[in-house]
């Protein structure tokens, strides 16, 4: 029988190498805006945003939002932190539409402000999610989704030992009106996954 999910003590931090990964709370708002305002057209591009940037207000009450629905296990989103500097770059996330909990099987989303890439933090928090799904999740299985033409965004899942499962015509629609096509990357199992430290 699946399990509720809401009786699952799911961590709100996580620790790696060189990120806390958090759960949202109230007045994260400002400092979550300044990352998602830092190379926001990437995000249009890539991941189907909205065209037009959400103002601070917005992503506060967003946040507020986010903390209530991983209480009720409705979205599992991380706010992505650099240890070193202390300042937000990011956030991960188990999208709700890429979550089964009947298998259970899931999905892994991110985006990292354009001045914090280059250095591997994506595939950081991304083999962090991925363990989390495993360890405490008990997942059967993890996808992660990106664009076809995303080379940046295909790498991630190649460093952390997933493979190509299928390539999907017509994922989701572009800002060109033309329909991108989807690759879903897949791992079975934590053993996959590099060994790097994951802490909660």
């Amino acid at each position: 029988m699946t399990i509720n999910p809401i009786l699952i003590n799911i961590p709100e931090k996580i620790e790696t190498s060189n990120l806390i990964l958090q759960i949202p709370k109230a007045g994260d708002g400002a400092e979550l805006h300044k990352a998602i305002s830092d190379g926001y057209e990437d995000y249009v591009k890539w991941l189907a945003w909205p065209s037009t940037l959400p103002t601070a207000e917005a992503v506060e009450i967003e946040c507020r939002n986010h903390r209530a629905e991983f209480i009720l296990r409705s979205c599992i989103r991380f706010i992505i932190t650099e240890k070193k500097s202390g300042t937000i770059i990011g956030r991960c996330a188990f999208p709700p539409l890429q979550v089964m909990w009947s298998i259970p099987q899931f999905g892994i989303s991110y985006f990292i402000r354009r001045s914090a890439r280059r250095h591997g933090y994506a595939t950081e928090a991304a083999h962090a999610l991925s363990v989390l799904a495993f360890r405490v999740l008990e997942a059967k299985k993890v996808e992660i989704y990106c664009d076809a033409e995303n080379e940046t965004s295909q790498k991630i899942p190649h460093r952390l030992g997933y493979f190509l499962e299928c390539t999907k015509k017509g994922g989701w629609p572009r800002t060109d009106n033309k329909l991108a096509d989807i690759q879903t990357y897949a791992i079975f199992s934590q053993d996959q996954l590099p060994k790097w430290p994951v802490r909660w």
